[in-house]
């Protein structure tokens, strides 16, 4: 089976409108058909709770919607990493490539696994961009 890493910004698209949501649900259904194995660093839920969070300041969604949402993501099968495993590499990587180390820890989950990262991120895209050819933007995903 296939093994893909998603981040945040990709996975938010399945519960929220969002532009390029259409390739995001087609990967959500890959996963739950079990084409692919979906792998997130631990990180990745801490992450959609912020996500979430924001959405409840800027008045977009109310709270239980957030905690409806967060109950279903947490039913997704996920396979999950430990950030404690990964936080030696990504601080490298961080620091190497000029990205947060959130976003390194992705990219290090990516290189160990040798599986494409998919991130709707573009800050991620564009400072990668020619380093990696694992890094897969979202707007790219299907074609």
């Amino acid at each position: 089976m296939e093994r893909w890493i998603v981040d945040a910004s990709v996975a938010a698209k399945w519960f929220f409108e969002e532009e390029l949501q259409g390739q995001a649900l087609a990967l959500y259904r890959r996963l739950k058909d079990k084409e692919i194995e979906v792998i997130v660093p631990d990180l990745f839920y801490i992450e959609m709770a912020s996500i979430c969070r924001e959405r409840i300041r800027r008045k977009m969604i109310r709270s239980h919607e957030a905690s409806r949402i967060f109950k279903e993501l947490i039913d997704i099968p996920l396979q999950r990493y430990s950030d404690y495993e990964l936080s030696d590499i990504a601080l490298e990587n961080a620091v190497q490539f000029g990205i947060s180390v959130y976003d390194a820890i992705y990219l290090s989950l990516a290189e160990i696994y040798v599986a494409p990262l998919v991130t709707a991120d573009e800050l991620l895209i564009k400072s990668c961009h020619r380093k990696f050819d694992f890094i897969l933007p979202l707007r790219e995903f299907g074609k």
